[in-house]
């Protein structure tokens, strides 16, 4: 594939990922509702669960993105997205997200090598 058929299968395939994630977000959003209501749907009484206390920040924040910048702190030439994963024991996309996610904070950089994207501590 060029680079070009490369970066349209990229687009449609971030595409095809936030129109998940909304639906699920939205889906969260529903259930919680219902937990909280009461709905009859619900086989849990109103406001005895509470799926995310803080929905806003139900994609954020996981505890362990610490440990994804110490194994990018521990490498010296980076590492992709399938290696971090694989080290940090999470999905490949799962990864994708949390890596772009600390690359919009500044905590890491992204960064071309070939064909690969790599990801390394803004240390280095």
């Amino acid at each position: 594939m060029s680079n070009n058929q490369d970066i349209k299968a990229l687009r449609k395939e971030v595409k095809e990922l936030r129109k998940t994630v909304y639906s699920l977000k939205d889906t969260i959003i529903g259930l919680t509702n219902q937990i909280e209501t009461g709905s009859s749907e619900s086989p849990y009484e109103g406001g005895q669960y509470n799926i995310f206390p803080n929905r806003s920040n139900c994609l954020e924040g996981d505890a362990s993105w610490d440990r994804l910048v110490t194994l990018l702190h521990n490498e010296d030439s980076g590492l992709t997205a399938a290696e971090l994963a694989e080290k940090w024991g999470k999905s490949r996309s799962r990864t994708s997200e949390v890596l772009n996610k600390l690359v919009e904070d500044g905590q890491i950089v992204k960064y071309r090598d070939g064909r690969m994207i790599r990801f390394r501590s803004v240390d280095e």
